[in-house]
């Protein structure tokens, strides 16, 4: 397939790389944060218990002479239950600790979750940009780098005046994994855990398995069997759905083992899906066969997702008892789930991962020889400074990361106040009340996360395990079940990324300006020859695959790859893992030693 891209692309010129040096590749997680060269632990602050007043805290913090006002831009998702992102309890409290403290006014700006990218380039258009401007993925902070929007960081004066931000996020290593060429202009906030990604989360019936006298399945045909099952016991239509499986189409569990660096430079992207990679025929494939048996919900191209969290078919099909699994980023407070156990009060869930097996995992088709695990970003987010803030704005912008950064101010904004937003139980756990309850400190999407993830992207909590019992909820009638489940699922996950199976999408100290340019066309035209294909007659689908890569291929796709390959042979592209490129051998290793396939 490699060869037919470059044949194809004979005629193509590699576009001219721009001034840069190859990044380092992401450095592992620590187990403990890395110490700033030249600083001793007691330099830090952020000890527990010293409250909300920034000029507490010394250092850096002291109060502006004159008026100064940062502006940080804040996702909105648009959501009915949450309150207004510009203006509620906590961008008050903000003022009132934070900036009153400093002379210092914070707006939040809303940013449209549903297109960033648009409501971000308004404001560039006019060089309104917030002081702060926030975004997840690599290539659209890449996109403002290269139309000049960002502010060059200095990495002694965000070191001088955010210490403890800076050690909590991962130290030099990380700023340096993220460079473009000499220079700073993105600081990537804490993603706890990154190569587990732990937080999102697969639930599944357990108890239909229980009721039909069914063990867990270990191969691929006896879990759709057991599918077929299921749907003839219990009268479903189907028991699966594709709830927006093309708007981040991924295929790391189907692709070879082990990869090819440049198929995997080529086609490792959740912004433009990749369909003519060797996992995407895959899994493609898979679908159409699942399909073809009746398992597939048919209207599924008719369900646009849930992006903002929306109670969408899919979602009412879950709670109603009637699909065999749901998945999603998981929190300490989930209506959808609580709405799940009110009308099915008989039933069990249990966590993929732990004690079952992936449904492709043993694979009787041929084409998978080792199940691989899509890691989520190193980078929480990314955190970009606009090119016209003031000098007293950036200062301004660091303190407020590094007053975000400190215990205290940190767990009010994740948790409120007891009594209030939640309740602490027996054990010393804390349950969040439900959001209607929550009065004037009702909190917004996922516990306040848009405004506390330019510190981290989950809640963290002492150890590994603790963490991640820390995102769960705890008012559910599985809760101390599903906590454990959850818990062994990242032991599980752990030992995968530790043999190599486990890897995130490359990152280019460029920008791939093809991305821009064929993004939105291809994304629609992917959905539409995407959902054709899993539609489709099973004896027809290769042929209508062929026709549909070439086709998407001359759409657009042809110069994000070549783009993408010329990158990567000029430096600017960073590795597969050793093992994942074979330039190290895999050892396999039990898995029945880490999942417990018994149903329990």
């Amino acid at each position: 397939m490699l060869i037919s891209v470059l044949s194809a692309c004979n005629e193509a010129v590699p576009p001219e790389p721009p001034d840069s040096t190859a990044p380092v590749d992401y450095p592992p997680p620590p187990s403990t944060p890395e110490e700033i060269p030249g600083l001793e632990p007691d330099d830090f602050r952020g000890k527990a218990g010293i409250g909300w007043n920034p000029l507490d805290y010394g250092g850096a913090f002291k109060a502006f002479d004159a008026p100064v006002k940062i502006q940080i831009g804040t996702f909105d998702r648009g959501l009915d239950d949450a309150p207004p992102i510009n203006d509620n309890y906590y961008t008050r409290w903000v003022n009132e600790n934070f900036g009153a403290n400093l002379n210092v006014t914070v707006e939040y700006v809303p940013i449209d979750i549903s297109d960033t990218m648009a409501s971000y380039n308004r404001l560039i258009a006019v060089h309104a940009q917030p002081t702060i401007l926030m975004e997840y993925d690599w290539p659209k902070v890449t996109q403002w780098w290269r139309e000049s929007a960002l502010l060059i960081i200095e990495p002694d004066q965000f070191l001088e005046i955010a210490p403890t931000w800076f050690k909590n996020a991962g130290g030099a290593d990380k700023l340096e994994a993220f460079s473009i060429g000499p220079n700073y202009y993105f600081l990537p906030a804490l993603r706890p855990y990154w190569d587990t990604n732990y937080t999102w989360v697969t639930f599944f019936r357990d108890d239909w398995y229980r009721d039909n006298d069914l063990g867990l399945p270990a191969t691929w045909e006896e879990w759709v069997e057991a599918q077929l099952i299921f749907k003839k016991k219990y009268n479903l239509p189907y028991t699966l759905d594709l709830c927006g499986f093309t708007n981040n189409f991924q295929f790391r569990l189907e692709s070879p083992f082990p990869r090819d660096e440049r198929e995997w430079v080529m086609y490792s992207d959740v912004n433009v899906p990749s369909l003519p990679a060797p996992g995407a025929y895959n899994r493609l494939k898979m679908l159409n066969h699942l399909y073809s048996l009746g398992l597939i919900n048919p209207e599924f191209d008719l369900d646009e997702g849930g992006a903002a969290g929306e109670q969408t078919k899919v979602l009412q099909d879950f709670i109603n008892g009637n699909l065999y699994r749901y998945s999603f980023f998981v929190q300490p407070s989930m209506p959808d789930l609580e709405a799940f156990y009110e009308n099915n009060p008989d039933a069990s869930l249990g966590i993929m991962y732990n004690n079952t097996v992936y449904e492709w995992e043993r694979d009787a088709w041929g084409y998978i020889t080792e199940r691989q695990d899509h890691a989520a970003d190193p980078a929480g987010v990314f955190l970009c400074f606009s090119e016209r803030a003031t000098a007293d704005e950036i200062r301004a912008a660091y303190m407020y990361l590094e007053w975000m950064v400190q215990p205290d101010v940190l767990d009010h904004f994740q948790w409120g106040a007891e009594g209030i937003t939640y309740t602490v139980d027996a054990s010393g756990g804390r349950i969040m009340k439900p959001v209607e309850e929550q009065g004037d400190m009702r909190m917004g999407f996922s516990n306040n996360k848009d405004y506390w993830a330019v510190v981290v992207e989950a809640r963290t909590a002492g150890t590994a395990e603790e963490t991640v019992a820390a995102v769960m909820p705890r008012n559910l009638p599985q809760s101390d079940k599903l906590v454990q489940e959850a818990i062994d699922r990242y032991a599980y996950m752990r030992v995968r990324a530790d043999a190599g199976l486990t890897y995130g999408d490359p990152f280019f100290s460029t920008h791939i300006a093809s991305l821009d340019k064929y993004a939105g066309a291809l994304t629609s035209l992917f959905a539409e020859l995407a959902t054709a294909l899993v539609k489709a007659d099973p004896a027809a689908f290769d042929a209508m695959y062929d026709d549909a890569v070439a086709q998407y291929r001359v759409a657009g796709f042809m110069e994000i790859e070549w783009e993408r390959l010329a990158a990567y042979e000029t430096g600017l592209a960073t590795h597969l893992p050793d093992i994942a490129a074979a330039r190290m051998p895999f050892v396999p290793f039990d898995h029945t030693k880490v999942i417990d396939r018994e149903y329990k």
